[in-house]
């Protein structure tokens, strides 16, 4: 027995047409996820480079930590250093000053003159003595006003007193250390004394 295909031509070209339709179809769904696939392969690629870079700047950032906690511990150390730089540089000063005042009065000193006591007020000295004459107390006066030692000289009060049976001077002098001078230059004087006889 024969059996004959009597489908018609025109469903054969509609099912070829499909055919072709469907494998078209599958080529751009194949192209589609090769894309997909590859774009999500790169996003991998970034996000594992990023990963390392970030991992990398952790590291770093750790290590400059470290940096900088050495940094400010040596700032902190050198300031507490200066601060006492500063303050033995301060007591050197304030330890040389009266030495110097002692000395510089005592080389300074006349023959007919002696001091009975040397007070410091805030780098304003006040020495009180006794002298047999004015011009000794003159004398001192004219001294310590020439010394480079010292700035501000001034007598404050001179008067004439008994001591066992002879007649002195009593005086006080009031003066600054040049270094001190700026210091406490707005200052003012002690205060005038009457001036001796």
């Amino acid at each position: 027995m024969i059996r004959i295909n009597l489908l018609p031509t025109r469903e054969l070209k509609q099912q070829a047409a499909v055919r072709q339709q469907l494998s078209i179809a599958g080529a751009l769904l194949a192209v589609a996820l090769i894309g997909i696939g590859l774009w999500w392969w790169d996003d991998l690629q970034t996000i594992a480079r990023l990963e390392a870079r970030k991992e990398s700047l952790q590291a770093d950032l750790e290590r400059l930590k470290k940096v900088v906690e050495e940094v400010n511990a040596f700032e902190k150390q050198q300031k507490l250093l200066q601060a006492r730089v500063e303050t033995i540089q301060r007591l050197r000063r304030n330890q040389t000053g009266p030495v110097r005042v002692l000395d510089q009065l005592s080389q300074g000193l006349p023959e007919q003159v002696w001091l009975e006591g040397i007070e410091d007020r805030a780098g304003v000295y006040q020495a009180t003595g006794f002298a047999l004459t004015n011009f000794a107390v003159a004398d001192l006066l004219k001294t310590l006003q020439h010394s480079k030692e010292f700035t501000r000289v001034d007598l404050i009060s001179s008067e004439m007193m008994r001591v066992e049976e002879q007649a002195v001077k009593k005086f006080i002098i009031q003066f600054q250390r040049a270094g001190e001078a700026s210091e406490t230059a707005g200052a003012p004087p002690a205060g005038k004394g009457k001036p001796g006889a």
